[in-house]
């Protein structure tokens, strides 16, 4: 799938405003009967948080949140900025739940059924119905206000919170039976919290105390999920606060909004010498990942074909696959800081593989969770891929990898595999064929990351080390420069073609030689060709697929649009990145038809399909290779220790 198909509706402003005085009335006053029964969580004695213990069943108890408010900021009249953040996004978020719950009552049919319940005229056999829907439209109004109120405070003095500590025991009830008896079951017991807890009494443990609760109350909600029905009417559709960037997509409990880039060091492009074909093609997806229309959801590169969502690039240790790393969330950062637009980091975790079964599968399902975000620009690195996609049928690989292949496989290319056009995906590898084959399929772009590989490049290299000296202490290095200019053998590629030759020059033997008995027989310039050629290299290399062919074909794609954006655009963004998506697809289409004057679709073809078989079958066949090597040295050290014993030129310890 390249995009969803569930609507993304607005929240707009006067739909909230016609909830606040309601839900300013909760905030005064909550009135609630508590069930003494379900107040002792997972044996921990909440009692204390009920007025008195000897409530009698039905009697009600009261508390106010607003009061508390008052009494947290020590001042009569007005309230501290930290309690009223705090209140506004307690406001906020009630009035989201009670707007989504009643677009559910209206959508979903039960509010007809709620009339005619009031008028007596609801059949017996609809009972079970009407029931089940006032239990999920409670759900709604709970979770989306929960969600909203978290995902508000989030960042809010988030440094200061991190230091308090709590005593927090849950949330002792939650009732779901219709929506205004379980607004006021959740607000009970939150604002019972506040007052009778003790451990409430200034600003930053109110704001503690309110990210644990409603974080809380969504995991609850959450566990809960699979026993709603009737779900289909809110879950099918998404909802965007207007004039923000918080999204509901039905009772999804990742903090996707919320989450923040990881912090990286800044590298430009120009930093790293040598790997030009890299820096070119991650310079070239990262423009692309920039043309996402944010108010369609899509990307008009996607339309065109030249966005893979996932990209590899391989080399040696110490080759600048981490600067490669680094340099392009540089060039995204810069870039969608200058445009205006969310831009979200998003690297693999070191601890994504855990110990505990199910725990890797979980971690890697939250990681996969904030990509489902059509509204920022993501780049998520996999650096050292072998480790945590590594090949399924290696001896000892553990469960914890299996389950991450599993939710990758499911999350990159399953049934809900969503591609809105805004992320992708990049797996950097000391150790491409240690990667299992299903993970290296979906790959739909590879670039080698040589390194330095020539005399100008290590010249280079060195340069861009002794030159900080030389321009902190002018004259210390005091050698001779050769007759090249430094850097300018760096200069960045126009396109991919500048870098190919007309004699592709093969890596593996046995692809040279089917290219040539089948170009023999037809020649490449006929659509025969291409038909005949796959199928000989089928035959030869099992392990290549239709999958392999859809890759080449993204790889063409890629090719086909290789250009750059005109500088005019960056400087001025209205001129495209600020235009409606049919404009940017117009402009990119005349931007490619011109580009094409100077290329032969014939030639991209050939050569995209030699360079991603010749580097599929080197490195499925690198790992035979390795332990023939390593064997090898074994057999060696095994023949050169047993003669130095032979020849007492070692001695053994005792």
């Amino acid at each position: 799938m390249e995009r969803t198909e569930a609507p993304l509706f607005p929240i707009r402003d006067e739909n909230l405003n016609e909830f606040k005085d309601e839900v300013t009335a909760y905030l005064k006053s909550v009135s609630y009967s508590p069930d003494s029964r379900k107040v002792e969580k997972d044996g921990i004695d909440l009692s204390f948080l009920i007025h008195s213990k000897t409530l009698g069943v039905g009697q009600e108890d009261e508390i106010s949140i607003l009061k508390n408010a008052v009494r947290i900021s020590d001042d009569r009249i007005i309230l501290s900025n930290t309690v009223n953040f705090i209140i506004n996004a307690l406001r906020d978020g009630l009035s989201i739940g009670r707007y989504l719950s009643e677009l559910y009552k209206k959508s979903s049919g039960l509010e007809t059924l709620v009339k005619r319940n009031k008028e007596g005229s609801l059949h017996q056999s609809e009972q079970p119905e009407f029931h089940d829907k006032l239990e999920t439209q409670s759900a709604i109004y709970l979770f989306t206000s929960a969600y909203y109120i978290v995902w508000r405070l989030n960042d809010y003095r988030s440094d200061e919170v991190s230091s308090i500590n709590i005593e927090f025991g849950g949330v002792p009830e939650i009732s779901v039976s219709r929506p205004s008896n379980s607004v006021q079951c959740m607000l009970y017991y939150y604002g019972a919290y506040l007052e009778r807890s003790g451990s409430i009494n200034n600003e930053l443990e109110m704001l503690k105390i309110t990210q644990v609760y409603f974080e809380r109350m969504i995991e609850e909600i959450h566990l809960r999920k699979d026993a709603f029905k009737y779900l289909s009417f809110f879950e099918n559709n998404h909802y965007k606060l207007e004039h923000s960037d918080f999204i509901i997509q039905g009772f999804e409990s990742g903090f996707s909004s919320s989450v923040h880039s990881v912090t990286f060091n800044k590298i430009r492009m120009e930093e790293i010498v040598a790997n030009r074909e890299a820096k070119h093609m991650f310079k070239r997806f990262a423009e692309r990942l920039l043309c996402h229309d944010f108010e369609e959801g899509r990307n008009p590169m996607l339309e065109l074909g030249g966005l893979p969502s996932i990209t590899m690039g391989d080399g040696r240790p110490g080759t600048g696959k981490s600067m490669l790393i680094a340099a392009t969330a540089t060039f995204i950062q810069e870039k969608a800081d200058w445009l205006g637009i969310p831009f979200l980091f998003w690297p693999l975790p070191d601890n994504i593989i855990s110990t505990y079964q199910g725990g890797s599968a979980e971690r890697a399902i939250e990681w996969f969770r904030p990509m489902n975000d059509a509204h920022k620009i993501i780049f998520a690195p996999i650096d050292d891929a072998e480790n945590n996609l590594e090949d399924r049928t290696r001896r000892g690989v553990s469960a914890g990898v299996r389950e991450f292949i599993g939710v990758f496989l499911r999350s990159t290319e399953g049934a809900y595999a969503v591609n809105y056009g805004n992320k992708m995906v990049s797996l950097f590898t000391n150790i491409p064929d240690q990667i299992d084959r299903a993970v290296l399929s979906r790959v739909q772009y590879r670039v080698p990351i040589d390194g330095a590989k020539d005399v100008i490049d290590f010249i280079d290299q060195d340069y861009l080390w002794w030159s900080k000296y030389e321009k902190m202490m002018p004259g210390l290095i005091a050698m001779k420069d050769p007759k090249y200019k430094y850097l300018s053998g760096q200069q960045e590629l126009n396109s991919l073609s500048e870098s190919y030759t007309d004699d592709f020059k093969f890596t593996q033997p046995g692809v040279e030689e089917v290219f040539r008995e089948v170009s023999q027989k037809v020649n490449p310039d006929e659509q025969d060709f291409f038909g005949k050629f796959y199928d000989r290299i089928q035959d030869r290399y099992q392990f290549f697929s239709s999958r392999d062919l859809r890759n080449i074909q993204k790889a063409v794609d890629a090719r086909l649009i290789d250009f750059d954006l005109p500088e005019a655009w960056w400087e001025s963004p209205e001129t495209f990145f600020k235009q409606d998506y049919e404009n940017k697809l117009r402009m990119l289409k005349e931007l490619m038809i011109e580009n094409m004057k100077d290329v032969s679709f014939k030639d991209i073809r050939l050569q995209e399909a030699l360079f991603y078989i010749d580097t599929a079958v080197r490195i499925n066949e690198s790992g035979i290779e390795r332990e023939i090597a390593e064997t090898a040295k074994e057999m060696h050290i095994r023949s050169e220790a047993s003669e130095r014993l032979k020849n007492g030129n070692i001695q053994i310890e005792n």
